[in-house]
């Protein structure tokens, strides 16, 4: 791909060297903040490395712009001038048909479709569901912990009490919704899968949205996931080491922060003090 298609300017780009920063007009477009975020088992890392699909993303101070946008009139974003469905990450493709898609959920399952991860037959796909409600669910409890507690020393003791216990604890608590425990046992009991994979012979998105889970949780909580979680362990060392994956793992494309709210506080602290509010 020439050089002429990659973005360069002043202002940083997201994945701005390589494979990954290619923009043509045959390419999707990937719209979202600098950051893995809900983002991450859609783009990059996962199933559009693992499929070999480039892609785009724009520049923070495109971000930036885009964000305004949102705000003022939508312009484009379903639906226009409604603020019902303003939000990030916004996924474009015109490659295969005209996709314009917020909503993770929707743009993951679009790709699972596009790319056939989502099982073999109905009954796979049924569980593929299942099991991206449960790793959305415990994405949501682990996001009040770091972002609304502040990962608190309470808090954190709360939880590795209730979403960190291990199945016999988490059998007998009263806790609402999911514990980790609750995809460790697919994992361990091989109740969809014998190859290793939570569905099925192949990878699909459920072990996309898992893995990206756990990747967050190890970054908090090596010892107590890797102790209590041996099967969501080396399910997170299978996917990691998948081609495409590792590669995107391994490069300067993938973002060291996790969280979208961390940079939106960021840029709203940056712009006060720019308009000495």
């Amino acid at each position: 791909m020439s050089a002429s298609h990659i973005h360069r300017g002043p202002e940083h780009a997201v994945a701005e060297e390589g494979s990954f920063a290619a923009s043509t007009s045959d390419l999707p477009v990937l719209q979202y903040y600098p950051c893995r975020g809900r983002a991450e088992p859609i783009r990059n890392m996962l199933v559009l490395s693992y499929v070999g699909q480039p892609w785009f993303e724009p520049p923070l101070e495109s971000i930036r712009k885009i964000q305004s946008i949102m705000r003022r009139e939508f312009d484009g974003y379903p639906f226009r001038r409604g603020r019902g469905l303003s939000r990030l990450p916004r996924f474009i493709d015109g490659a295969h048909g005209e996709v314009d898609l917020v909503q993770s959920g929707a743009i993951l399952r679009h790709l699972g479709r596009t790319y056939d991860l989502y099982g073999k037959d109905l009954v796979q796909a049924g569980r593929v569901d299942m099991l991206l409600d449960a790793a959305a669910e415990l994405r949501a409890k682990l996001r009040e912990l770091v972002v609304d507690a502040g990962l608190a020393e309470s808090a954190c003791v709360a939880y590795g009490e209730s979403v960190l216990a291990g199945e016999e604890v988490l059998r007998g608590s009263g806790m609402q919704g999911p514990g980790l425990a609750s995809l460790e046992y697919p994992l361990a009991r091989q109740r969809y899968s014998s190859s290793g994979w939570l569905v099925g012979e192949a990878p699909s998105l459920a072990d996309f949205a898992v893995f990206d889970l756990v990747d967050l949780h190890l970054g908090l909580f090596p010892d107590l996931v890797g102790g209590r979680f041996p099967a969501l362990a080396a399910h997170h060392a299978k996917v990691a080491a998948l081609p495409g994956v590792a590669e995107y793992l391994a490069s300067d494309s993938r973002h060291p922060a996790a969280w979208a709210v961390q940079w939106i506080k960021g840029e709203e602290t940056h712009g006060s003090a720019q308009s000495g509010a």
